[in-house]
Formats: C-alpha cells, structure tokens, sequence
C-alpha cells in the first residue's frame, strides 16, 4: 500500500512538473481560458488539481483541422512517391555554407594543413 501511495506521488508531481513548464514555455496568446500567468499560480498553489485543470482547460489547443474544412498543402502529408530528388541537390539561400565540408575555403586551409610542401 506504501509502493502505491508513493507511485500516486511520484506521477503528481511529474505531471505537476511537466505542466508547469508547459504553462510557462506555452505563447500567451494560445493559452486558453485565464491569462497566462493566472494558469502559472493555479499550477503552483493547487498542485494535483491545478496541473489537471491546465492539461484539459489551458492548454493551447493543437492545430486541428475542423470538420468540413480542406486541409491546406501545408497540412497534407507527403508521400516518397511525391519527392523530386533534385530538390536535394539544389543550393541553400543561405550565404554561409552548411558545414565545414561544403566551405571551399575550409578544405583550402584543410589540404595545406595536412601537406604543406604541396
């Protein structure tokens, strides 16, 4: 009867932890029902309960599509089927290379590090 008390414990405060930190890291915008920093004290003085209240009442809602809508491209998975292999070929739009083996003036200073007579 102790292991279960102690199990009934350990979840409370893991899930009392979990929504704290959720509460705090969620955008103030999306929380649901109270403001922010409202869910934030409920959670911390009211520890099991507050915890519950935020996971079902203040959490922001995930983007769903509603019933009847269309989903966007966006929204739509993709298959391998639909991937154009060209598309990994092409060039970022970044000016700075992605890592040191796609700098030219890395592997430069990298070939006169290893054979400097050459």
């Amino acid at each position: 009867m102790v292991w279960l008390t102690s199990l009934f414990g350990v979840a409370s405060l893991v899930l009392w932890v979990y929504a704290f930190f959720d509460a705090l890291t969620s955008p103030a915008q999306e929380v649901r029902n109270l403001p922010k920093i409202l869910w934030v004290v409920v959670i911390a003085l009211f520890m099991p309960v507050g915890a519950i209240l935020w996971m079902f009442l203040g959490r922001p809602r995930q983007a769903a599509v509603l019933g009847g809508d269309a989903p966007s491209p966006s929204q739509t998975s993709t298959s391998a089927d639909d991937l154009d292999p060209s598309d990994f070929a092409r060039p970022s739009d970044s000016p700075h290379p992605l890592g040191p083996d796609d700098d030219p003036e890395f592997l430069r200073r990298l070939d006169r590090r290893i054979d400097p007579d050459d």
